[in-house]
Order: structure tokens, then C-alpha cells, then sequence
């Protein structure tokens, strides 16, 4: 349990460090400590789908051999009170989750496909960034905001997981902030979500539309490979 906790603590000091070393001028180093969690009462360690989340991202989650068959989709809240932050995780529910998964994939879906499509033409075309950024975007906007108010069902609430950390400048003394951090895991069947989504596709675009083809043809991949990139957003 000790291990797990010292191994969490460094991964997440080293992201913080990864993060400010981003940014321009001197900036104080902080540490951020994991002081107890879910398991500390009980001796349980920590859930290899929070330590794969923590360390890699939820497609590392995605790939864990339990939850083959199955999309993972975790939430992350935070806040000073256990049970009010255990609450509003509760409170986004997986459809809400799901949407939001669903907007980057598709859009990045679209973009890709469009600003192909233009290159494939040549010449005396619109680029696929002007094309984004007029009538063809709002369109791909209206289709993405149509699939994501759909309620897709299916999806279970797996499991959840709390952590408590301690964020602090190790050069001041007696000056810190503690910071509850709750995970909550949902699985739903991969078929039946690429199944949901490629009918919300289908019939979200009209055939006049300069978007069918394209719309049409991300769904049967759908259906077929299924959301080979889902969650990949996620990742640092």
C-alpha cells in the first residue's frame, strides 16, 4: 500500500513539474503529497484503473484485460469536502461524460475527413481550414450537438475512488492546501455504444447535405472499428 501511494505521489509531482516547466519565468516548485485515500482504513491499495488513469490516461484504462468488450469512461471532481465532492460526481452522470467524450472524437473525426478531402481535390478549392470555418463547421457543430444530447444506454457505474492530497511549497513551512480528488468509473459495451452512435450519425444528416457522405461513411466505420482513439483526449 505504501509502494502504490509513494509511486502515485511521484507521478503526480513529476506532471506538475512537466507542467510548469511549460511556462515562462520562475515559478515555485510545488509537491503535491498523497496523504490517504479510499483504502487506508482497510488496507486496500489502489485500483489499477485509477493508477493506469493517474499515470497514463483512460485509454490505458481501455486497455486493462478486464474491461475488454467494454468503453471506460471516468470522471474526475474535486473539492475540500469528501462528501459534497463524492456527490457532484455523482451528479455528472455517464450520459453527460459520454457526450463530452463523444464531441472531441467526432469533430476530430470531421476535421480529419474534410481537410482530406480537400487535399485530395487540389487546386482551386477552399482549404480545409476555410471550409471549417464557415458553413461546413457550423454544420459539423449542429450534427456533433445533435449526437451528444442523445441518451445512449447501457452504461453501469463500475466503481469509485477518493484521494486526498496535499499541495505545498516545500520552501514554506506550515503553508498548504489539501485537496480531495474522487474518481468514478462507467463501463458500457462497446457494441452497443458504437452501435447507438453510428444510428445518431445516420440520422442526424440529411441527404442533401454536403456532410452525408462523409457523415455516413464515419458511421460504418464506427460500426467496424469502432472508436479505435476514444479517450485519447484524456492523456497528458
Amino acid at each position: 500500500m505504501k509502494t502504490t501511494r509513494l509511486v502515485l505521489t511521484i507521478m503526480i509531482v513529476i506532471s506538475i513539474i512537466s507542467v510548469m516547466g511549460c511556462r515562462s519565468g520562475p515559478e515555485p516548485i510545488m509537491r503535491i503529497d498523497l496523504l490517504e485515500d479510499k483504502g487506508t482504513l482497510i488496507g486496500a491499495p489502489t485500483p489499477d484503473w485509477v493508477v493506469n488513469y493517474i499515470t497514463h490516461g483512460v485509454s490505458r484504462v481501455q486497455a486493462q484485460r478486464e474491461f475488454s468488450g467494454f468503453y471506460a469512461i471516468v470522471g474526475e471532481e474535486r473539492g475540500i469536502n469528501l462528501s459534497l465532492t463524492l456527490a457532484l460526481a455523482d451528479n455528472f452522470s455517464a450520459q453527460q461524460r459520454i457526450g463530452a467524450m463523444l464531441r472531441t472524437t467526432i469533430a476530430s473525426e470531421y476535421q480529419a475527413r474534410v481537410q482530406g478531402a480537400a487535399q485530395s481535390v487540389g487546386g482551386g478549392v477552399p482549404s480545409a481550414a476555410e471550409q471549417l470555418g464557415g458553413s461546413i463547421q457550423y454544420e459539423i457543430d449542429s450534427i456533433i450537438n445533435t449526437i451528444v444530447n442523445v441518451s445512449f444506454s447501457g452504461a453501469r457505474r463500475e466503481a469509485d475512488w477518493w484521494q486526498l492530497r496535499r499541495r505545498h511549497d516545500p520552501d514554506l513551512e506550515g503553508v498548504f492546501q489539501d485537496e480531495y480528488v474522487v474518481f468514478v468509473l462507467y463501463l458500457i459495451p462497446r457494441a452497443e455504444l458504437n452501435r447507438q452512435v453510428a444510428h445518431a450519425l445516420e440520422t442526424s444528416v440529411s441527404m442533401d447535405s454536403a456532410l452525408y457522405e462523409v457523415t455516413i461513411e464515419i458511421a460504418r466505420n464506427l460500426l467496424l472499428e469502432g472508436m479505435a482513439n476514444w479517450g485519447e483526449s484524456s492523456e497528458d
